[in-house]
C-alpha cells in the first residue's frame, strides 16, 4: 500500500474506529499512525479489506473492535485449556508468592535509578492526572486502562515503596501484553488430583499436581471436595516439560468456578466405581495395613540436602477415627496460625500392638486450611455437609513421618487431604460425646 493511499485511508476512517485505535496506541506505547497502519494491515490480511471506502461504518467499527480485542488476547503459554477428570485428594498448606522476586528486582531497580528502570521497560512511574492514573513508560506517558483515582483503593497494578508509586511491566516479548502492567502479586497453592484426561481415565489413573494462581491469597484459598468425582480445567503442558515436573498442570483462570462435580465422564454402569473410597484405595501409594507404615517409612524415605531429617513418602491410608480435636492449637509454621489433630486406628494395628497404646493409633496433623475450609471433619450426606464422630471411616492422604515417644519412634501422618465416605460415617450430632470411651474399643 503506497504512503499516499495509507494517508487517504487514515483520513477516511470513522471517528469510532479512530477512537479505538488511538486507545490501542496508548496501551502499547506506539504512535497513532502506527496503530492505524497495523489495523489496515490486519483487516487486509484477515478480512480481505483492501479499500475501506467500500465498507460501511458499522462494519469498520466492528473490525476495529476485533483488532483491539484480538491483539490483547494472550499469545504466550496458557491461551487454551484441557480437562482432567477424577477427584481431588490433597491441598498443600502453603501459599507462595510467585512474583516476589520479580517485584523485589523491579523495586530495587527503581531505587537505584528510576529513569534507567523506566527506559529498560522494567517499571513505569504511576501518577494521577485529572483523576486518572497515568503511567510514564519508555515511550512516553499513557493512561493506565482508564483506572480512575480512588483514595480508598489503589489500582490493581500499583506498587508503593517509600515515596514511589510504580507499575511492574510485562517484559516477555512473546506476550501480547508486553510492556503493559502486570499484577505485582501472584499467589499460588498446589492441589493433588487423582485421575487423567477422559480418554485415559479408565486405563491410566495418575496422581497429578495442579498449581492454582491468583492475585490475592484469598483467590487461592477456596475449598475443594476431596474424593468427589469431578471435571477440572487446566492449561496444556508445554511440549518440553522439565524433568521432575511431568505431573504438574496449571489451573485456568477462575479455576474454582469451573470445577464441575459430576460422574458423567464414565458409562452409567461404571459410576458406582467413582466413589471416593474406591478411587483412593486404588492409588499406588495406598497402604492397606497400618501396621506396615514403619517399614514403608524406612524403605521409602529420602534424605534431601538442606533438611535435617529424612523426608517420608506420600501415602494414602484408611482408618477408624479414634480421637478428633477440632479446637486446634497454635502453630507458627502454618499459614493460618493453627493446626488440628486426630488419631486413627484399625483392627490390624490394634492386634499387632495389643499391649502398646502409643502404637495402637496413628496420629494425624491437619493443617489450618484443611481444618477451616475443606470440610475434612465432615461427610457429605443427602442434606449437605454434616460432622462425623469417632469410629467413622476416613481416607487420609498425606506425608508419612515419625514422632518420638519414650521408647522410640512411631509413624505419623501430616494430612493433605481427608475424605469420609458417607456410607461409613457416624453422624456426630449436636453437642454429643466425641470421646472414644463411649464405644469401648475400635472395630
Amino acid at each position: 500500500m503506497s504512503s499516499l493511499k495509507k494517508k487517504d485511508e487514515q483520513e477516511q476512517l470513522p471517528e469510532e474506529v479512530l477512537e479505538r485505535l488511538h486507545w490501542y496506541a496508548e496501551q502499547h506505547s506506539i504512535s497513532k499512525d502506527k496503530s492505524i497502519e497495523d489495523f489496515l494491515a490486519y483487516i487486509e490480511e484477515h478480512l480481505g479489506i483492501v479499500n475501506t471506502h467500500e465498507e460501511d461504518d458499522d462494519f469498520l467499527v466492528d473490525a476495529a473492535e476485533t483488532f483491539v480485542v484480538e491483539r490483547r488476547v494472550m499469545t504466550g503459554p496458557g491461551g487454551s485449556s484441557t480437562e482432567l477428570v477424577g477427584c481431588f485428594v490433597a491441598a498443600e498448606p502453603k501459599i507462595r508468592d510467585k512474583r516476589e522476586n520479580v517485584r523485589e528486582h523491579a523495586v530495587q531497580s527503581a531505587k537505584e535509578d528510576l529513569g534507567a528502570a523506566i527506559e529498560k521497560g522494567i517499571i513505569a512511574r504511576a501518577f494521577v492526572e485529572n483523576g486518572v492514573w497515568m503511567l510514564e513508560k519508555a515511550m512516553g506517558i499513557v493512561a493506565s486502562t482508564q483506572e480512575r483515582f480512588d483514595e480508598d483503593n489503589d489500582p490493581w497494578f500499583l506498587v508503593r515503596d517509600g515515596g514511589m508509586t510504580l507499575a511492574i511491566l510485562q517484559q516477555n516479548p512473546d506476550w501480547a501484553r508486553h510492556g503493559e502492567p502486570i499484577s505485582p502479586y501472584l499467589y499460588n497453592r498446589t492441589y493433588r488430583f487423582y485421575g487423567n484426561t477422559s480418554e485415559k481415565f479408565e486405563d491410566d489413573l495418575q496422581l497429578f499436581r495442579i498449581d492454582v494462581s491468583g492475585p490475592t491469597e484469598l483467590s487461592v484459598s477456596q475449598a475443594v471436595a476431596f474424593g468427589e468425582s469431578c471435571r477440572v480445567k487446566v492449561r496444556p503442558q508445554p511440549d518440553n516439560v522439565n524433568p521432575g515436573w511431568e505431573d504438574m498442570w496449571r489451573g485456568v483462570s477462575n479455576f474454582y468456578k469451573q470445577i464441575n462435580y459430576t460422574d458423567d465422564f464414565v458409562d452409567e454402569d461404571d459410576r458406582e466405581y467413582l466413589k471416593g473410597d474406591l478411587l483412593m484405595a486404588g492409588m499406588d501409594c495406598y497402604v492397606p495395613d497400618l501396621s506396615d507404615l514403619m517399614d514403608i517409612y524406612r524403605a521409602e524415605s529420602e534424605t534431601i540436602e538442606g533438611f535435617d531429617n529424612p523426608i517420608g513418602p506420600l501415602v494414602c491410608i484408611k482408618g477408624k477415627v479414634t480421637d478428633l480435636n477440632q479446637t486446634g492449637y497454635e502453630s507458627e509454621y502454618d499459614p493460618t496460625g493453627i493446626n488440628y489433630t486426630m488419631r486413627v486406628s484399625s483392627f490390624s494395628l490394634q492386634r499387632e500392638f495389643a499391649n502398646d497404646m502409643f502404637r495402637q493409633e496413628v496420629s494425624v496433623r491437619v493443617h489450618g486450611f484443611l481444618g477451616q475450609d475443606c470440610h475434612v471433619f465432615d461427610y457429605k450426606g443427602r442434606k449437605g455437609w454434616k460432622p462425623y464422630a469417632v469410629k467413622s471411616t476416613v481416607y487420609i492422604f498425606g506425608r508419612l513421618g515419625l514422632r518420638a515417644i519414650d521408647d522410640g519412634e512411631v509413624p505419623t501422618i501430616r494430612a493433605l487431604g481427608i475424605y469420609a465416605p458417607p456410607r461409613l460415617a457416624i453422624p456426630a450430632g449436636e453437642g454429643g460425646n466425641t470421646s472414644l470411651d463411649q464405644f469401648g474399643g475400635v472395630e
